[in-house]
């Protein structure tokens, strides 16, 4: 391609401008490069459709501007090397090699290949394996050539899943590099104190809704929530990690209510389960993962992670008329409930149909690795320094908008009665899953074939 024999900022001014030019009157903020002299990040500020106005507020992209950001991707992406470009059960990533392969690139001044900046096609972490002999620590698991799909995605071409990312590696290994590390990453979305005042004069005002005054009742709720305010913990609010969560969040809620269509039969939205008896309560909806037992072998230097499952978890809340505060009822209701049990067993097959739910369960995976290295010292126990990781002035984080607001929505449900589905966001807390990890004899046989590397690269089978 013409782009490879343009000097280094000429590409990255070139790049940039080709993935933005389709559609520069929509995104007035974009995400910053790592710094001009440290390659970009193909496709902008946009994750998974969603993009973040000059004052932080959530909008959905429209389709037509997410096919062109594909096309232009898909043109962009560089050719997978040989050794990379097939599926494979076991890919062995080494740290010690991925750490001297980037700080390489940065003293060349050269871009970061997508070799690097996808990790190998790495689609699952099933294995940390501690490497004393060769100061190394190894990522293993399932791996396969990745591609562009018609609205941005990075995925591999077989599974369809998202592949994992660097950027979101380095985003929780600095986030928890130290020792006042967060314990638990959240995104929270929630309507305001003066929000909460004003939903409890529309209480008052209304004090029985039917199909008479629905209409006029859900445009109250809807003025009277206003602009709920995002907030995160445990990871950097510019990062993509956190446009990940706020992401699947918002769009969690948006399939709720029915504001856009499910992408997956099994999943209808909450407002179409509710029955004629329904109450006026708005349920909080929330995604946390269920981490299975850790397990290692005999001399704690392999560690085995099994899948993340993603729930879908619930609480009724109500507004105290007389405090103005969320209250919970302590009794989800049973179509708050019923919809969280569908949109768990169906959540592998949302992934599939809209990639950043993906995205989402590969952040949780990373966040219970990045944990286990932390808490099990393994760094250490390697002899392993990953200077690169750590030092954000020789590899500056990428910058995105930050989330801070989202605008309510009020849905009116076959019986009539309106519903705003305000409150929610996701919660990772891997620790609790570290408490509970236990010994495994059968790991000690795999080892031999876990620890063998071929080849100098930072990838190998």
């Amino acid at each position: 391609m013409m782009i490879r024999k343009l000097n280094l900022f000429q590409r990255v001014v070139f790049v940039f401008a080709l993935v933005t030019w389709t559609f520069v009157m929509e995104f007035p903020v974009s995400a910053q490069t790592t710094s001009p002299d440290r390659g970009v990040y193909y496709g902008g500020s946009v994750v998974g459709g969603i993009k973040i106005d000059a004052e932080g507020l959530i909008k959905i992209v429209p389709k037509k501007t997410m096919e062109e950001v594909g096309k232009n991707l898909s043109r962009l992406l560089e050719p997978i090397p040989t050794d990379l470009n097939e599926k494979t059960p076991i890919r062995k990533i080494s740290l010690k090699k991925l750490n001297a392969q980037i700080r390489q690139t940065i003293e060349k001044q050269e871009e970061f290949s997508d070799s690097i900046r996808y990790l190998g096609g790495l689609t699952a972490i099933h294995y940390l394996v501690v490497v004393p002999e060769e100061n190394d620590l190894l990522l293993v698991g399932p791996s396969e050539s990745w591609q562009a799909d018609s609205y941005g995605n990075v995925i591999g071409k077989s599974s369809g899943r998202p592949v994992f990312r660097l950027e979101d590696l380095l985003t929780v290994f600095r986030a928890w590099n130290n020792q006042d590390r967060p314990s638990v990453i959240t995104c929270s979305i929630d309507p305001t104190k003066e929000a909460l005042v004003k939903i409890a004069q529309v209480g008052r005002q209304f004090p029985i809704v039917d199909r008479n005054n629905v209409e006029a009742f859900a445009a109250a709720q809807e003025a009277a929530y206003g602009m709920n305010v995002v907030t995160f913990q445990g990871v950097p609010e510019q990062s993509r990690f956190a446009m990940v969560l706020v992401t699947a969040d918002y769009k969690m809620k948006q399939i709720g209510l029915g504001h856009i269509p499910s992408p997956v039969r099994g999943l209808p939205s909450y407002v179409s389960l509710i029955g004629g008896s329904q109450k006026q309560v708005n349920p909080r909806f929330w995604l946390a993962p269920e981490y299975g037992t850790i397990t290692h072998d005999s001399k704690k230097l392999t560690w085995q992670l099994n899948d993340v499952k993603v729930k879908a978890l619930t609480d009724d809340e109500y507004i105290d008329l007389r405090s103005h505060s969320h209250q919970s009822s302590g009794k989800p209701d049973r179509a708050a409930i019923n919809w969280c049990n569908k949109m768990t067993a169906n959540y592998d097959a949302l992934s599939k149909a809209d990639p950043v739910f993906g995205d989402l369960k590969n952040c949780m995976e990373i966040a219970i690795t990045v944990a286990l290295i932390h808490r099990e010292g393994l760094l250490e126990k390697a002899g392993c320094q990953l200077t690169t990781f750590e030092d954000t002035t020789l590899l500056k984080p990428l910058v995105y908008p930050i989330p801070k607001t989202v605008q309510s929505q009020a849905s009116i449900t076959k019986n009539g009665r309106s519903f705003v589905v305000a409150c929610g966001g996701v919660e990772v807390n891997p620790f609790i899953t570290l408490q509970n990890t236990q010994l495994d004899n059968k790991i000690d046989a795999q080892r031999t074939n876990l620890v063998k590397t071929t080849g100098h690269a930072w990838w190998s089978k």
